[in-house]
């Protein structure tokens, strides 16, 4: 049963998390800070998706390697 408490305190703090969250973003929605956060957000996922790609390549590389 402890597992069953663990996992519903464990989804009470996701669901506080996931609220405040939401209020937060609720209040910058509009602002320029909310600009600001987007725009870094979108430089870090076009640095993070460029990553991928080239970890893709290496690992293509060592499997045709491997052939």
């Amino acid at each position: 049963m402890g597992n069953k408490l663990d996992i519903l305190r464990d989804y009470q703090v996701a669901e506080a998390e996931a609220a405040e969250l939401d209020n937060f973003c609720a209040k910058i929605k509009n602002s320029d800070l909310a600009a600001d956060f987007l725009k870094v957000y979108d430089e870090k996922r076009r640095s993070v998706i460029n990553e991928c790609r080239n970890l893709q390549n290496i690992l293509e590389a060592i499997e045709a390697a491997e052939d």
